[in-house]
């Protein structure tokens, strides 16, 4: 006549229930939160890569561009005097393509371009500014330049300072 109670949960009203449901599983309205919560982290992951991939990719062809202006412009620096007297008596500029074997960096097929200007100082030239400057593609199509040109003098004496202007 007694009857065996295998848990002590059907002795206090209203966990019979409780215990049932626990075992159950998660409910619809659960799932469907928990995964708008996982796709909304999945998207701002996703997004963080791309952003990070951009700057990268942005700051890898503008440290390039720095780098051949800063090449272009001590190429002209370490010139003669005597080639400055001969061949900047006038300011000139002037657009060149960047050769092949130099825009690797940059995207595959598109120019770049290098700008180098050389400006005569004074009647007759004291010293010259040699400044040179960069533009190159993006994969948007449209270009990008240095923010600053580099921008070097070259006196007559003291050919091996280097004097950087503002």
């Amino acid at each position: 006549m007694m009857k065996r109670i295998s848990s002590l949960a059907a002795f206090v009203p209203g966990e019979a229930g409780a215990a049932s449901r626990a075992e159950g599983g998660f409910t619809l309205i659960e799932v469907v939160f928990a995964s708008a919560i996982m796709l909304l982290l999945f998207l701002v992951m996703l997004e963080t890569l791309f952003f990070c991939s951009r700057s990268a990719a942005n700051l890898k062809w503008r440290l390039a561009a720095d780098a051949l202006a800063y090449d272009v412009a001590w190429d002209i620096f370490n010139r003669k005097t005597t080639w400055f007297e001969a061949n900047a008596t006038l300011p000139q500029a002037e657009w060149r393509q960047v050769p092949a074997e130099r825009t690797s960096a940059w995207l595959n097929g598109q120019p770049a371009y290098y700008c180098q200007s050389i400006i005569p100082v004074g009647t007759p030239a004291t010293h010259w500014q040699i400044i040179t400057d960069v533009q190159w593609p993006l994969p948007n199509g449209h270009t990008a330049r240095l923010p600053h040109p580099c921008v070097i003098e070259r006196h007559r004496v003291d050919r091996n300072l280097f004097r950087n202007t503002p």
